[in-house]
């Protein structure tokens, strides 16, 4: 499980912080405020700062795989290896049988 640090608030004050807008179904709203509400102390910002930080280390992920000429990761291995993190057992391709 990862480790959430809140930012302080003397971090917060320091940082310069925008204001925009964004459209989301009601089910995603929820989602958002309850992992808001779980993780960082209601504060739905510190939750879209923590999901754009993740979404920069995957980004840097991508570019060092490409860096070491290996192909890209696939939706397949991809949802594989996240189930693995999850624990679920990833689903073996059956053989077809000569």
């Amino acid at each position: 499980m990862e480790e959430r640090v809140l930012p302080s608030a003397t971090h917060m004050a320091s940082r310069r912080t925008h204001t925009f807008s964004i459209s989301v179904d009601d089910e995603t709203r929820r989602i958002l405020k309850e992992e808001a509400d779980r993780s960082f102390a209601g504060n739905v910002s510190a939750l879209v700062a923590a999901i754009a930080k993740q979404a920069k280390r995957q980004a840097s992920l991508r570019e060092l795989i490409a860096m070491l000429g290996q192909p890209p990761v696939t939706d397949e291995e991809r949802i594989a290896f996240l189930a693995e993190l999850d624990g679920a057992r990833p689903k073996r391709r059956r053989s077809r049988a000569a």
